[in-house]
């Protein structure tokens, strides 16, 4: 009995200290992991793709078309190299001339001060803005100049014209709300997936699409801008924009947005 009850012993100390060895280990981990620094997160720019049809020969245009793009490049240094200047010398030496200074002249060419000489004098053209105007102008654009070139050059594609007519408040929210309401769009369109009919006859394209969202949520005025001149896929960017309405994020006032479509057909 001496002899169990001391073996006994000897295991019960051998457990407790594999217990006591483990939860201290685990201890020191949980502090080193909460000692590190947390990684950024990343935001990946990506354009909106209402559909994605992918079939077998995307590499092989892709590797033609960056053997097209590099050939382009290397003929346009080699006619950058052979376009050399040539100068001429246009003086005679066996016949010099004498040039003769012209004397300082007191008198005053009012044309030459009122009408510019560089030949694209227009004098309809409006004028330049001033100190005041132009700081208004930044002030009225600051939330828009703080996206990336990237994005501002396709809000540029998309408004047109129309995005410098915006007010302050409605280009405020289309710059706040551009990366929600682009997922809201991404995520209803991966659910639809491609139009059955584009894609059995390989349809693919670009449109824009306009609505005016009012601050309950809900939408009217839907027309397409640009059609993708298929029927399939503008019924297809119309539904889109009527799923993904209520997800949107609420305007302070009525105001019209425009999506771009994208719809391709990727060969792999």
């Amino acid at each position: 009995m001496n002899i169990i009850a001391r073996q006994y012993r000897i295991y019960k100390d051998r457990f407790l200290l594999s217990v006591s060895i483990s939860l201290l280990i685990h201890i020191i981990a949980i502090y080193i992991y909460s000692i590190l620094p947390t990684p950024e997160k990343k935001v990946v720019l990506r354009p909106i793709s209402l559909g994605v049809l992918q079939t077998k020969d995307y590499k092989e245009q892709m590797n033609k078309q960056t053997n097209t793009q590099q050939n382009e490049q290397q003929t346009k240094q080699t006619n950058q190299i052979k376009e050399i200047p040539i100068q001429k010398n246009q003086i005679n030496q066996s016949n010099p001339v004498k040039i003769e200074q012209d004397k300082p002249s007191t008198d005053i060419d009012l044309q030459k001060l009122s009408v510019p000489q560089n030949g694209n004098f227009n004098p309809f053209a409006s004028p330049k803005p001033s100190l005041m105007q132009s700081i208004k102008e930044k002030q009225e654009n600051a939330k828009l100049e703080n996206l990336p070139k990237v994005l501002q050059d396709e809000l540029v594609k998309l408004y047109g014209t129309e995005l410098q007519k915006m007010t302050k408040e409605e280009k405020d929210y289309i710059a706040e709300s551009y990366f929600l309401n682009g997922e809201v769009f991404q995520q209803t369109a991966n659910r639809m997936g491609y139009p059955k009919l584009a894609a059995y006859l390989k349809q693919k394209g670009r449109g824009i699409i306009e609505f005016t969202l009012y601050p309950d949520g809900h939408i009217d005025n839907i027309k397409i801008i640009k059609s993708t001149n298929y029927e399939a896929l503008d019924d297809s960017m119309r539904e889109v924009v009527e799923l993904s309405a209520k997800n949107l994020k609420r305007p302070p006032k009525p105001i019209r947005i425009r999506l771009g479509g994208n719809y391709d057909i990727r060969e792999y």
